[in-house]
């Protein structure tokens, strides 16, 4: 167990200009390897690029959103995950919906296609409403372990006047007169 006092989300240093130039750096990285995939594919195959590049967002979505865990304040990897999301799914959507309009895939596929998406926009929102709900509830118990630390007199199990309290038996019952302890 660890005796070094939590960090207090208002105490904690932000994060300096290393974790927004790094973040550039991710983000032209990322949109040259969509633009490379969109000029590598032949112009009759430009739906299929589309589509890797929805996807690829979708990925680099959620790798951005983990590595964010590594970070003492994930804002830049937060906002970086949130907006490769709605890349990818704006991306997704409009290539799968509007596909069938421009004879790359059929009404059925479009869809099939648009229910898959929607069924993983509703499992993205769940899960990020999940982990929002979890954060909040940090910070508020951060906040009642931060007051209670500030608490001047925090009895100790170990001082002689916790230990004596009007709680316990100045004296232990003599062993045998007394009855067995009772199941529960």
């Amino acid at each position: 167990m660890s005796t070094a006092p939590p960090h207090d989300p208002a105490t904690v240093p932000r994060q300096g200009t290393s974790a927004y130039v790094i973040t550039a750096i991710l983000l032209v990285a990322a949109a040259l390897l969509f633009y490379a995939i969109y000029l590598a594919l032949p112009a009759q195959q430009h739906f299929g690029a589309l589509l890797w590049i929805g996807a690829l967002a979708l990925v680099f979505g959620l790798a951005s959103y983990l590595l964010g865990s590594v970070s003492r304040d994930p804002a830049a990897q937060r906002s970086v995950a949130y907006g490769f999301l709605g890349m990818g799914f704006a991306t997704l959507f409009f290539s799968v919906g509007l596909g069938h309009y421009y004879g790359v895939e059929s009404q059925l596929g479009m869809i099939e296609g648009l229910i898959a998406l929607l069924l993983l926009v509703v499992v993205v929102v769940a899960g990020i409403a999940w982990r929002t709900r979890t954060r909040l509830s940090d910070r508020a118990r951060e906040e009642t372990r931060a007051a209670w630390r500030d608490q001047a007199s925090t009895p100790s199990a170990f001082s002689y006047a916790a230990a004596n309290g009007p709680a316990v038996p100045v004296q232990a019952p003599p062993p045998g007169r007394s009855p067995p302890p009772r199941s529960p």
